[in-house]
């Protein structure tokens, strides 16, 4: 059975970090999730989780200095990789979210324009290939997240699921898998269904909101009745998130989600 988690960077922000947790419950969610895990007093976050039976399905794994795609960041990049993965198992938490490109509050740090695209194709698999064994060692999942580049990520490197395929095969291992983010793919290619019977072997995470906009299910173009109905078909039971801001109201934004149960 799929497993439904709040996105608390996004779905209910205007209340203190703690709040957002007790409220998630609350609202019927199975677990939460937020980006970065610096500045965060993760003792507290894992005991109250535990106490509330909540998951944590996943943080956010690369930092807003190094980017994946750069070979000169590699060392680096896995430096504060291994860092998240820590934190990570300090809340019990067992994925971790990582981008082709450095990202500072969600816009790109650089593009790399002059680089030829292989050569940073080539970079993320081989920094990836040496992140795996400490990966595997901490039982962690790092989730690659291909970002829409039309709307909200312009100059991102890695903006479709069919290339960080690529990257993920290439990789070989079973700890570093695909994050496919049905806003930023629907905004890309479209083919939702299409594409994650294509790739459904490589996934591991979902994240979803509507399009346009970035809100709740039913205020957009996506048919997510039609969307779940077909990944419970195809057997797909990890955790889906919800990584949206509500149309309206929080209220109204969680039953449009809970509807999807």
């Amino acid at each position: 059975m799929m497993r439904f988690s709040a996105n608390i960077e996004m779905l209910c922000k205007n209340e203190s970090f703690v709040d957002r947790i007790r409220t998630a419950k609350a609202s019927g969610f199975d677990g939460i999730e937020f980006w970065s895990w610096e500045n965060k007093d993760l003792r507290s976050i894992g005991l109250l989780c535990q106490e509330l039976g909540l998951g944590i399905s996943s943080i956010s794994g690369d930092s807003c200095e190094y980017a994946l795609c750069d070979d000169t960041h590699s060392r680096p990049y896995i430096e504060y990789a291994r860092a998240s993965f820590e934190a990570a198992e300090q809340i019990g938490c067992s994925m971790v979210v990582l981008h082709s490109n450095a990202l500072d509050n969600g816009v790109v740090v650089d593009s790399y324009e002059k680089v030829p695209s292989h050569r940073l194709f080539l970079s993320m698999a081989k920094t990836l290939t040496a992140l795996s064994p400490y990966a595997q060692k901490a039982g962690i999942t790092c989730v690659l997240e291909p970002l829409n580049i039309q709307v909200d990520h312009p100059g991102c490197l890695l903006h479709s699921l069919a290339e960080a395929a690529l990257v993920v095969e290439s990789v070989g291992s079973p700890s570093i898998r695909l994050l496919y983010d049905l806003y930023h793919m629907q905004i890309e290619t479209g083919n939702l269904i299409a594409n994650f019977n294509r790739f459904q072997p490589l996934i591991a995470h979902i994240h979803a909101a509507d399009v346009p906009g970035r809100h709740e299910m039913g205020t957009g173009e996506i048919n997510y009745t039609t969307v779940f109905s077909h990944l419970r078909s195809r057997g797909y039971g990890n955790w889906v998130a919800f990584e949206l801001s509500p149309s309206e109201s929080y209220e109204k934004a969680v039953k449009a989600i809970m509807d999807m149960k």
